[in-house]
């Protein structure tokens, strides 16, 4: 078995939100923008009630994407031909770019037990499945998109570790090996909710499927260390616990964005989550004490190509 954690260490838990970038509440949508006084001051006031938590901000270079759902509704009923085109509007290039937000940037790179890693170039993609950036695409396609993200990261100067979460979850293998060529320590592209507990146990429900439930794994000729994500709101502290019994990892996830128009997000950043995150964590702290490692997925990644 995969060499995971610390041998003193039962279980351990992570904590990701997908969707960060520098929207405010004045724009469509506020996704980190409005900094303390917006989403991210609930996730701070999380993180101040549990200093061992720590959480990996899944962030996108130059968000583009206005909705998550075709707008331009009689081309989405046209077969064949809704593929060819971006079926909502995108914001115009650069927008949300984090080279262009430089005060959202620092006050990522201030915020204390944070991790912050990559969640796609524009979080947009023609047809139907407008969010899920990683498709079709070839490899040189997926070599394109993946270097002018890394770039800006990189021109942001936005402190961050070499893992992603695909938009949508999907990474087809053409990006898998693109994620590889461009030295990725780790991917997150499994999300299952639903399937019981158990040390055999996979996912089987978004993203990558048949890879381990509550434990990483190594893809790739074992080269990018994989992470599931198997618990959020609306998951029971029995499904916590069972977990851990098992001694794996509970991947806690959520999404910066609550609501957008008249859709509202089930594992949206809110009061109400955070509240539930927090009497969960200090029951689990309670029960387990120092048994559990509280980590990042970085910190995984990093102990996994370190110790195997």
């Amino acid at each position: 078995m995969l060499h995971w954690k610390p041998t003193d260490k039962k279980a351990a838990i992570c904590f990701t939100i997908d969707d960060i970038h520098p929207g405010k509440s004045s724009d469509l949508y506020e996704a980190g923008g409005d900094l303390d006084k917006g989403a991210l001051g609930k996730v701070m006031w999380l993180l101040n009630r549990h200093p061992k938590l720590k959480v990996t901000l899944f962030t996108t270079a130059d968000w583009r994407e206005t909705h998550a759902f075709p707008t331009r509704k009689i081309l989405a009923k046209i077969p064949n031909l809704r593929d060819k085109f971006y079926l909502s509007k995108r914001l115009k290039k650069g927008t949300m770019s984090l080279e262009n937000h430089s005060v959202f940037v620092a006050f990522l790179n201030q915020m204390k037990q944070t991790e912050i890693a990559y969640h796609g170039l524009y979080h947009v993609h023609k047809g139907l499945k407008i969010p899920v950036e990683f498709q079709n695409q070839t490899q040189a396609e997926f070599e394109t998109i993946i270097g002018e993200m890394v770039r800006i990261f990189n021109a942001s100067k936005v402190n961050h570790v070499k893992g992603i979460c695909p938009p949508g979850w999907n990474a087809p293998d053409a990006l898998l090996s693109t994620l590889v060529k461009y030295d990725f320590d780790y991917v997150a592209s499994s999300r299952d909710v639903i399937t019981p507990i158990s040390k055999n146990a996979k996912c089987n429900m978004s993203g990558l499927k048949e890879v381990p439930l509550i434990y990483p794994t190594l893809l790739k000729e074992n080269k990018l260390v994989h992470l599931p994500s198997n618990f959020q709101v609306n998951s029971s502290i029995d499904r916590a616990i069972d977990i851990i019994e098992n001694e794996g990892l509970i991947s806690i996830k959520a999404h910066i964005i609550k609501q957008v128009g008249s859709y509202v997000a089930l594992d949206g950043v809110d009061d109400l989550y955070m509240n539930y995150l927090d009497v969960l964590l200090s029951s689990l702290e309670q029960k387990y004490g120092d048994d559990l490692w509280w980590t990042s997925m970085g910190e995984i990644a990093h102990f996994v190509k370190n110790n195997n």
